[in-house]
């Protein structure tokens, strides 16, 4: 006579392939039921959809400002035809990380040195004065049209202004400060623009 053996359930075939088929569904079903949480949108803030948000407050962590700065020797760089640096006396270089919120005031100043920045976040205005030109601003960040790197020329008249309601990160490279003396000068001259 023959008698028909059960059918072996598939996940008994093998442990393993069983475990991971059950992990992938537990693995969809939490992420589908994350999809129902409520809104997370501050309060005000209008999500792309036109919704407006639930109130739930966010919190943004902001990094330190450092300064790192170390005498230099005297040096001379030539790379044709791109770059040529050289100072005949010892210099302070910094690296800088500025964080700077919209209500931080605002000066005309210069710099003894060279400066190059990159913006990480936020925009920031940096208005350039020449009896030449006058007055000349551009909006960098990250995004934005001119880019999210900038320079400022030695002794070069400017000021620099935080555009809108964020924060502004950014990391600055100094060159030719002298030894031990301030990276900027307030202008004592205030020009009209």
């Amino acid at each position: 006579m023959n008698i028909p053996t059960p059918k072996t359930p598939r996940c008994a075939e093998s442990f393993g392939s069983c475990a991971r088929k059950t992990l992938s569904i537990v693995w969809v079903a939490a992420l589908l039921s994350a999809c129902n949480d409520r809104d997370t949108t501050p309060t005000g803030v209008t999500r792309p959809d036109g919704i407006e948000g639930a109130g739930v407050a966010s919190v943004v962590t902001l990094p330190e400002p450092f300064t790192a700065r170390a005498p230099l020797d005297a040096f001379f760089i030539n790379q044709p035809s791109e770059v040529m640096m050289r100072t005949e006396a010892r210099r302070d270089f910094a690296i800088q990380r500025l964080v700077t919120s919209p209500t931080a005031p605002q000066f005309w100043h210069t710099h003894p040195g060279p400066s190059f920045a990159i913006v990480e976040r936020g925009k920031i205005m940096i208005t350039r004065y020449s009896r030449k030109d006058g007055c000349v601003s551009t909006v960098y960040g990250p995004g934005e049209v001119a880019g999210a790197t900038y320079f400022e020329q030695a002794n070069e008249v400017h000021r620099a202004t935080v555009v809108g309601e964020e924060t502004v990160v950014e990391y600055k490279a100094r060159f030719y400060t002298p030894a031990g003396e301030p990276f900027g000068r307030n202008s004592i001259e205030d020009p009209v623009c």
